[in-house]
């Protein structure tokens, strides 16, 4: 996938398959959001690949499993179905931590 393909409506896409998997997985025992996708270029390889940053809301000692560890692959063939075929980098941030983060990193959300 090129660059500049993910438009609001596959960013939505994008988004609503996160939440589902993380919400399906954790059962309320944290809550999520907000989501947000960005394309981001690989400075080394020049290769455009997806992070997917996400805000977490409650014991944020949780996600030191290895199932969030490899939350990308968890995500991968749901996101291909929807033709996304990128490398998908997560990260997920503390709901403490995203007033200074998404400023530090420019996040519009």
């Amino acid at each position: 996938m090129a660059y500049g393909v993910i438009d609001k409506t596959l960013e939505q896409q994008i988004v609503n398959i996160v939440q589902r998997t993380l919400d399906d997985h954790y059962q309320g025992a944290l809550t999520f959001g907000p989501i947000r996708v960005e394309e981001t270029d690989d400075m080394v390889t020049g290769e455009w690949y997806l992070h997917i940053y996400i805000v977490v809301d409650g014991d944020y000692e949780l996600l030191h499993d290895h199932w969030s560890g490899l939350f990308s692959w968890h995500i991968e063939s749901d996101l291909k179905a929807i033709g996304v075929t990128q490398f998908v980098l997560h990260s997920f941030i503390s709901k403490d931590d995203w007033t200074w983060f998404h400023k530090a990193q420019r996040l519009d959300f």
